[in-house]
């Protein structure tokens, strides 16, 4: 099993919990790393055997760039079901809120098997 990924993409959006949330910007950080088989991608140098993650990208900022949601568990969920739609096997997807607090950076990991 191999791990195609996107870190750390930067997306300015409008989530989260408080109202006040919903009406500035802010950065969140948003990570994906997609379980799947790449040996015959590899082989046959062929990009159409596995995931192009120029797709990953564009489902990060499709998610973020929507109306306001309230928990960045449900943007995590839309990713990981768009990521699921390809051939792949599972998806971790990690979003960061980094402008919350100074001291610490919260968050969500979520982690979703192809059923």
């Amino acid at each position: 099993m191999d791990i195609v990924f996107v870190k750390e993409c930067k997306v300015l959006a409008k989530h989260g919990y408080y109202k006040e949330e919903h009406e500035r910007l802010q950065n969140f950080v948003v990570s994906v790393y997609v379980k799947l088989h790449t040996e015959d991608a590899s082989k046959k140098d062929d990009l159409t055997k596995t995931l192009n993650y120029e797709h990953i990208r564009k489902y990060i900022y499709e998610v973020l760039e929507q109306s306001p949601r309230s928990l960045v568990e449900s943007l995590a969920e839309e990713i990981a079901a768009k990521v699921l739609n390809h051939n792949v096997y599972s998806v971790e997807v990690e979003i960061e809120k980094p402008d919350v607090w100074g001291d610490c950076v919260p968050g969500v990991k979520i982690f979703r098997q192809k059923k």
